[in-house]
Parts: structure tokens; sequence; C-alpha cells
């Protein structure tokens, strides 16, 4: 079967609640965070030592910030962070790398460990500190959850991604404590700026997949002298509404996934009918859905609920689309419906990768707000997955309150800093088409696409190029003739 250079990637869609993401490497538990009093000033933290088990000296860190920034007064957030510090202190550089990894919402600490002990981590870190900042609401950062009970249970999970009670239940924990309308991309970055200042680094190195990439071009607009170099690994335009496109680009996905297949040798001859199964799963699903078992309760696969299955599946897993659908032939759907619902425990869960309360406020202040139910209608017909992904965060996003984000923050962010954006041409939600576009404001940018990634290039040659050009600082002489090879 040919491969799909799979590369773990926490989404824009996110998706990527599943076990091996927490599985990546030991993550700093929350008593290796200090904890600040509550007399303790905002803009100021402190730091201690963390994760002995990593090689080098690692820090985990707080850092007090007013929830509402504008008024700089009120209740608080301490924000936790973990620092990787370089291996050779005497040559530390005075700009330190820092992380972005999606979601929104996903928490950078948990990924931390995997990645300071990574290939791209060790060779990064020679030189110059790793920065892992879990943002407002997220992780250790007082993190908005939505861990309370399905008020219609396992079975109102089918039909809808978002069973609006259970988002109304969720809401209506968090309010008591919370103003929702303060979680957004302009104020976690204008928090990791002070961060910045704070820990002494004249600029950062940004480095982020995904949403992450909307984070980037947001700290480009907003503090533009801060940072040094940009890596935008599967790019997500801030002046798109990226949501409602998901549809029509998971079935172009689809669309070139199953020729890829019918064009491999090896996958052409396991799998000669791949391409018409597909379809007649497709139409089962809408015209007779099957009646499977979701943890022992009655339900129905529709349609929505196995598009959603196979666009988690294209992220990374791509090749098991056609032996799951060959099985599903055949009647065997239960491994379609079993991913399914891991693929949608991250809603409500607590203590996950990613706090739903905090990815509905972003979204819902950055990109749902922006979508109407015509919208909807008009660019997911003729789709598998149809508006139940973008029909259900606009139900959710009807009942949650959030921010009023000015008009300037959707335009496109222009800037000469030195910015590499990559892309797979196997993308379902983030295609290179989004990097052209992106790119055309970025002057000083570099687009790499390659042919068989998804959500989230990497692999060695992909991590070199990196590497070598946040040493470097400029595009000038970039070495990527590997990515052809």
């Amino acid at each position: 079967m040919f491969k799909d250079h799979r590369f773990i990637f926490i989404l824009l869609a996110c998706c990527s609640m599943s076990a091996p993401l927490h599985t990546l490497s030991a993550q700093p538990a929350s008593d290796q965070f200090p904890i600040l009093t509550d007399d303790h000033a905002v803009g100021d933290g402190t730091m201690q030592t963390c994760l002995p088990e990593l090689d080098g000296k690692v820090l985990c860190g707080r850092y007090r910030v007013f929830e509402d920034r504008a008024q700089a007064d009120g209740r608080v957030i301490d924000l936790a962070f973990v620092l990787a510090k370089a291996f050779d202190a005497d040559s530390a550089h005075t700009d330190a790398v820092t992380f972005f990894f999606g979601g929104p919402g996903a928490s950078s600490i948990v990924l931390a460990p995997g990645t300071i002990n990574s290939y791209r981590g060790r060779q990064l870190r020679q030189h110059r500190d790793l920065l892992f900042l879990d943002f407002r609401g997220v992780g250790q950062s007082a993190p908005l959850y939505c861990d309370v009970p399905y008020p219609g249970g396992i079975a109102s999970r089918f039909g809808t991604l978002f069973p609006v009670d259970h988002a109304e239940a969720c809401r209506d924990k968090l309010i008591q404590g919370t103003d929702l309308s303060q979680y957004h991309t302009a104020a976690n970055m204008d928090d990791l700026d002070e961060l910045r200042q704070w820990l002494g680094y004249e600029a950062l190195n940004l480095v982020g997949g995904s949403y992450g990439t909307r984070e980037i071009q947001v700290y480009l607009r907003r503090h533009p002298e801060s940072a040094r170099v940009a890596v935008l690994n599967g790019v997500s335009p801030i002046f798109e509404t990226s949501y409602i496109k998901h549809a029509v680009r998971l079935q172009q996905a689809l669309d070139t996934f199953a020729a890829e297949c019918e064009l491999d040798e090896q996958c052409s001859e396991r799998f000669p009918n791949f391409a018409e199964q597909l379809q007649s799963t497709l139409q089962r699903t809408q015209v007779d859905p099957p009646a499977v078992k979701a943890e022992g309760v009655d339900v129905v696969f529709g349609p929505g609920e196995f598009g959603y299955a196979l666009r988690g599946l294209l992220y990374g897993r791509a090749d098991d689309i056609p032996k799951l659908i060959e099985d599903a032939t055949k009647g065997n759907w239960q491994p379609l419906v079993d991913y399914y619902i891991e693929r949608t425990n991250w809603v409500g869960a607590g203590g996950g990768l990613v706090p739903s309360g905090m990815h509905f406020s972003v979204l819902c202040a950055e990109d749902i707000v922006r979508v109407s139910r015509q919208d909807i209608a008009e660019q997911t017909a003729g789709t598998f997955l149809g508006d139940y992904l973008i029909g259900g965060y606009k139900n959710v996003c009807d009942i949650w309150p959030h921010a009023k984000m000015p008009a300037e923050f959707f335009k496109p962010v222009v800037s000469d800093v030195p910015a590499l954006l990559l892309s797979g041409k196997r993308d379902p939600v983030t295609p290179p088409s989004g990097a052209d576009a992106v790119g055309r404001h970025l002057t000083n940018s570099l687009h790499i696409t390659v042919t068989a990634a998804g959500h989230g290039v990497g692999g060695r040659c992909v991590n070199e190029i990196e590497v070598e050009f946040i040493q470097a600082g400029t595009l000038r002489g970039l070495d990527t003739s590997c990515v052809q090879q």
C-alpha cells in the first residue's frame, strides 16, 4: 500500500482526541508547576525545574495575566508554560522557538516532552530555548472543559456532533466563574508576547500547524517586531471562513485518495473495487443507514457520522480506509462506528487534549460568526459530509457567549518576516491553496507542497528543512531538494 507520510498533528477540525497523542511521552503533572499565591502580582511569574527524565534543564512555570486584558482588572489567569533551555548555555540565542499545536485549544504542554525529545526539537535546542505555553482556557491554564453528562446519553451523539442540550449544560457551568468572551486568539497572542518580554527574549521563532497557523498570523500582525521567522504547516487563512469549506475539501481529498489508490499498484491490486465500494457505502448511509451498537445502545450510522469518521482517517490513517470500507460493504460497520465514537470523545471529555469550551469560544468568535445558514446550505450541497460539522457548530454558537472581533482581525496579514509554508496535497481541511493565499501577503515566504502528505507535513526531510531555516533565519540558500526525492 502506498504511504501517506503519517505525522502526528493537532488538527484545525479538532478530531485528534485519540489515545496515542497522550502517550507520546510523559507530560508534566500539575504538581510540577509552581502555585502562585493570591497576592502574586499580575504581570509576574515563577519557574521551577521539572521533567527530570528529559535531557538538559527543563523548567515549568506560571505567569499571571488578567482575564480581561482591556480592563486590566478583575479575575486573573495563571498561565502554565514549559521552557526547555538550550543545551549550549554559553551560546544560547536571545530568540526562543515557540510552538502552536492547533485545535483550537490543543495543549502545548501535553505535547512538549515529545516535541523536545524529537529530532527537530533536539536540533533546535542546541543553541535555542524551546517555549511551550498553554493558552488561557487550555491544559494547565484554567481549562474550559465541557465535562458534563450528556442529557441524552450516547444516543444523542448520533445525528449531531454537538448535542445542543450538552452545550447548554457546559455553558451554564462555565459562566459561573468565567467570561467566555475573553477567550480568543488576540488575547492569547498578547499573553504570549507579554510572557516573552518577562522571560527576556528579544524575539520568537514561530512554529505552528493547522489552527496554529492562524495564531501565527495574528501574532505577526499584533507583534511584528517580536517575530524572527515563522513556519506555518497546514495553513489556514485568517481571512477565510475555513469550517464552511471543510465539506467540499473533504470531498476533494477523498476523491484524490480514491484516484491515487486506483493508480497505485499495491492498493489497486488489494482493493480493485475500492471506488465502487466507497460509493455504495455512502449511498447506504444516505438511503438505508445501518442500525449499529454504540456502547451497547442501538443507534443509526448515517452519512454525517460516516463522513466525520472518514474525515479523521484522511488526516493520518488514509491507508486504513479501503479495508474499513470493504468491511462495511460486507456488513461489518462496527470498526467505523467505534472510530466515530473515539473521534467525538473530545467534546465531552475532562482532562483531555482540547477543552471544547475554549474551542467553541474561539471558533464562534473567529469563524462561525461569519457563516449564515444559507451559506451552509449552498457550500455543503453535494458533499457526503453535508452540514453535519458546520451545522453543528452553528447550533452551538447560537447559544455560546463569545467575543465580537473587530473587522480588521479578519483581513489578510501583511508581513516581511521570513516564513516557510508547508502543505500536504491530500490535506482535507487546509489544502495548498490556503498557503498560496496567505503567502501572497507574506512578502518573504516560500511554499512547499508534499504530494503524499495529508494534514500536517512531517518526516525527516521536512524537519531538516525547518531546522536549517530557523537556524539561518533566512530563506536564502535553503536546501529543499529532499522533498522531491
